[in-house]
């Protein structure tokens, strides 16, 4: 009797710490009434799906969400760096801003063209560089008024007579002091139309001449009724300037009509 009452607690002991697995079907666990299954936690934890899914999906699409946002952010700042940055349109406005400059500075860096009139009372104090009256009977005038040159009229001229003692060969002479400042020379030349000889054949020989090189730039025999024009002659390296007139002085009047430097 003592001996199955042993036998009976033994086998109660032994099947606390067994499992049991019985196959229903392939797939169902079972444990023996009483007996600790630590198979069916294992189970139990594999097949509950909020332990199986809960972090790593919601992890990726928030990571998938952040990058995404982040390419947004990258891609705005990709784009905001090429229209306002180091893009075309950044250059460009720099660009403009450096035209604008540019064209400022080279409409207040360039000198206006300035015009001297060499005759009229108006004469830079410096340019004159000879007689404005009589020297020895040749008679020079700076500033003449409405002088007429072949059919042309001048408010104001240069004029050259001889008034003592005149011969057919008399010479004088206007002298300036250009300096290398002007460029351009504008003057008419020709026999002052009032002039008191009666020989219409005479003529006057007139020079233009740098003084500083002695070479004569332009020369012309002139007539009675006719006018010589110069525009825009070159002078550009000449700082001193002659104007000369030879021949019969006393009937003949040598004129220059509106006689104009520019630079």
């Amino acid at each position: 009797m003592s001996a199955l009452v042993a036998l009976s607690v033994l086998a109660v002991a032994s099947c606390k710490d067994t499992t049991i697995n019985q196959k229903a079907d392939g797939d169902a666990n079972a444990c023996v009434q009483g007996s600790t299954c630590s198979g069916n936690d294992d189970s139990d934890a594999s097949d509950d799906p909020s332990a199986g899914s809960s972090s790593a999906p919601e992890s990726d699409a928030s990571a998938g969400s952040s990058g995404e946002r982040g390419g947004t952010d990258e891609g705005g700042a990709d784009s905001g760096d090429g229209p306002s940055g180091d893009g075309p349109s950044g250059d460009g406005a720099d660009g403009g801003a450096g035209r604008e400059e540019g064209e400022a500075g080279s409409v207040e860096g360039e000198v206006a063209p300035v015009s001297v009139e060499l005759s009229g009372g108006n004469l830079p104090d410096g340019v004159r560089d000879s007689a404005d009256g009589c020297v020895m009977g040749t008679c020079t005038s700076w500033s003449s008024d409405d002088v007429v040159v072949g059919a042309k009229s001048f408010r104001t001229a240069f004029v050259i007579e001889c008034t003592i003692a005149c011969g057919e060969n008399e010479s004088g002479y206007f002298q300036m002091k250009l300096a290398g400042k002007y460029a351009k020379f504008d003057a008419t030349f020709g026999i002052a139309a009032d002039s008191p000889g009666t020989d219409r054949t005479e003529t006057l020989k007139v020079n233009l001449v740098d003084q500083g090189t002695g070479k004569v730039l332009y020369s012309e025999t002139l007539e009675y009724g006719r006018s010589y024009a110069l525009r825009g002659f070159d002078v550009s390296k000449v700082g001193l300037l002659r104007i000369s007139f030879d021949g019969g002085l006393g009937g003949a009047h040598g004129a220059v009509g509106a006689p104009v430097v520019r630079r």
